[in-house]
C-alpha cells in the first residue's frame, strides 16, 4: 500500500508540474500572476517585488512607482488599487514565464499583477500599467471583463502615458473614432506594430476628448457605477465620445483635474 501511495503521489506531482508547464507556455502572464509568490523574488515592500540584488536599483524602483502613482493622482485622483508589482531585469522574462519586456497587467480574479520588464522601467509605462490595475480594482474582475471595451481600457491608461509615439496631430485625432469598434483584445492588438501603435494613439485621442468633455474627476465614480451593475453604454454614452473638430483633445499633460 505504501508503494501504491508513493506512486500516486509521484503521479500527482508529475501532473501538477505538467499543468503548470502547459499554463506557463499558453498563459504566461496569468500563470505568473498566480504563482508570483513562489518564484523566489526579493520583496522591497508595499507589494513591490524584483529579481535584482542591487540596493541602488531597488531604491530607483520605489521612486519610479511613487512618481507613477503621483501622475495618476494628478490626472484622475488618488489611486486605491494595491496590485502586486514585479520589476524584472531578465530580458527573457520572469523565470519560466516569457513576459512582455515592456510591461503588462495581469488579472487572476481579484488579484492584479503589474509586470514590468527591462524596457518598461520608466514612469510612462509604470503609470500606464498601474492605471489598468486601478480600473480593474474599481470595476471588479467580472465587470471589467464583461463591460469595459479594450479601446477604453487602453485609452484611459494612455492618459497617464506621455510617450510621443502615441500622440496624434489634431487632424489625425479627428479620424480616431474607428478605434471604438475594437472592443476586444483580439481586435485591438492584431496587426503589425504600426497598426497597433495607431490603435493605442487613437484610443488615447478618443478618451482624451471624452475626459476633456466629461471631466477627469468623473472617471472613478463612473467605474463604480459599472461595478454596481450599470452597463458601459449607459455610464459612458455615445454622445460623449464622438470627437468633433471643435473639441479635439488637448495635450495629455494638460488633462488635469
Amino acid at each position: 500500500m505504501f508503494a501504491i501511495s508513493r506512486k500516486v503521489i509521484f503521479a500527482s506531482v508529475g501532473v501538477t508540474v505538467a499543468l503548470v508547464g502547459t499554463a506557463a507556455f499558453a498563459l504566461p502572464g496569468p500563470t505568473a500572476c498566480a504563482l508570483v509568490g513562489v518564484v523566489g523574488l526579493n520583496s522591497i515592500g508595499d507589494g513591490l517585488l524584483t529579481d535584482t540584488e542591487s540596493e541602488a536599483e531597488r531604491h530607483r524602483y520605489v521612486e519610479l512607482v511613487r512618481d507613477a502613482r503621483a501622475r495618476i493622482e494628478t490626472t484622475f485622483g488618488t489611486p486605491e488599487s494595491k496590485p502586486i508589482l514585479v520589476i524584472f531585469n531578465q530580458s527573457s522574462g520572469l523565470g519560466p514565464f516569457k513576459l512582455n519586456s515592456y510591461g503588462s497587467t495581469q488579472m487572476v480574479g481579484s488579484r492584479a499583477c503589474v509586470m514590468l520588464g527591462p524596457k518598461g522601467q520608466n514612469v510612462d509605462v509604470v503609470a500606464h500599467e498601474l492605471m489598468h490595475a486601478e480600473l480593474h480594482h474599481r470595476t471588479g474582475y467580472v465587470q471589467r471583463f464583461l463591460q469595459i471595451p479594450t479601446w477604453f481600457d487602453e485609452g484611459v491608461a494612455m492618459q497617464v502615458d506621455y510617450r510621443g509615439r502615441y500622440s496624434l496631430s489634431r487632424q489625425e485625432a479627428a479620424k480616431s473614432d474607428y478605434v471604438r469598434s475594437l472592443t476586444t483584445g483580439s481586435s485591438f492588438f492584431t496587426g503589425e506594430d504600426e497598426v497597433v501603435t495607431r490603435n493605442y494613439a487613437s484610443a488615447k485621442a478618443v478618451v482624451a476628448s471624452w475626459v476633456a468633455s466629461a471631466g477627469a474627476a468623473t472617471l472613478y465614480p463612473r467605474l463604480s457605477r459599472i461595478k454596481n451593475g450599470e452597463v458601459f453604454a449607459e455610464v459612458v454614452p455615445e454622445r460623449e465620445l464622438t470627437i468633433r473638430s471643435s473639441g479635439l483633445p488637448p495635450a495629455a499633460a494638460e488633462l488635469k483635474r
